[in-house]
């Protein structure tokens, strides 16, 4: 097999990989609201691909619907995206804050005002709609950090709306295998001879 055909098929398995449709797994319409408890969060299953997170909050005067949920990265495998598929809110201008940790229970209540024991945040808006979320959250001021994908392990997130008003989110967390060191080497030095020939 040639160098050039080994990269066609490596960017072929890639583009199958995000082009597979997306499981809902989990839709408050369906399997009811996710926990407003940070110690106790919904546990949710994901799988290789794309997996959709669908949910409602509507803070109330005195009465703030907080949604927590927690799932696993297996051994091998890593989240690569978190992606704001859909969000609506009313007022236009409200942003809503989502927030992630390490470990199956959130590690702070939600009145704690210090990010220090996240691993990442964002506050967005409809301006986010269609992004991944991860870069962003891994730069929050304050919180731990971190960049890139996130590997093997428990993670628990919590979305808020920040103000009185009904939002409407769609979650799309995508799972991918972690790449061998020599793919990811060889992929890397053929988009550099790739670029090379362009010159």
């Amino acid at each position: 097999m040639s160098y050039r055909t080994y990269l066609t098929i490596l960017v072929g398995v890639t583009l199958l990989g995000h082009a597979a449709s997306a499981d809902v797994v989990w839709d408050e319409t369906l399997d009811g609201d996710l926990s407003e408890d940070y110690l106790a969060p919904t546990g949710i299953t994901l799988a290789e691909g794309s997996n959709l997170v669908l949910f409602t909050s509507l803070d109330l005067p005195g009465d703030p619907d907080r949604e927590y949920f927690t799932f696993t990265i297996e051994t091998g495998y890593q989240l690569s995206n978190f992606i704001l598929e859909a969000y609506t809110t009313t007022p236009a201008e409200n942003l809503g804050f989502i927030g992630i940790a390490s470990g199956s229970q959130f590690p702070s209540p939600p009145t704690s005002l210090s990010p220090a024991p996240l691993l990442g945040y964002s506050l967005m808006g409809l301006a986010d709609v269609g992004t991944d979320l991860l870069p962003a959250m891994g730069q929050a001021p304050g919180a731990l950090g971190f960049e890139g994908p996130l590997g093997a392990g428990a993670y628990t997130v919590w979305a808020q709306e920040t103000s009185l008003s009904l939002e409407e989110w769609r979650l799309n967390l995508v799972v991918t295998q972690v790449p061998a060191p020599g793919v990811v080497a060889l992929a890397g030095l053929g988009g550099l001879v790739f670029r090379r020939r362009r010159d």
